[in-house]
């Protein structure tokens, strides 16, 4: 439990970083990562627990971006991929969880 509690915290703190050093404008980068830390970690621990595979942390740092509504633009552009990566990736992530409707992205 507590490996997953740092593992959650590593990749929120690298994501941050990420945002931090981006090319994106000021205003832009407030915003996310104002948005970051007013996401609730209590979500993305139950999320992570009802994953049917452990996730990677490039899957949780994407299921991160998805839960702060970062557009696609965006997340492509932080992680340097197409945004049709980035489609493929929300819908790959998607049937890692067990439920249908579980996923809030």
């Amino acid at each position: 439990m507590l490996r997953r509690n740092v593992y959650i915290e590593t990749q929120i703190e690298y994501l941050r970083m990420r945002i931090t050093l981006s090319s994106f404008d000021v205003k832009s980068k407030e915003d996310l990562l104002r948005r970051l830390d007013l996401l609730s970690y209590s979500l993305v621990k139950d999320l992570c627990a009802t994953s049917s595979k452990p996730l990677t942390a490039t899957n949780l740092r994407y299921i991160l971006c998805f839960l702060i509504n970062m557009n696609v633009r965006d997340t492509a552009a932080l992680f340097n991929v197409d945004a049709s990566t980035v489609y493929s990736v929300r819908y790959r992530l998607r049937k890692l969880f067990r439920h249908k409707g579980v996923t809030p992205f």
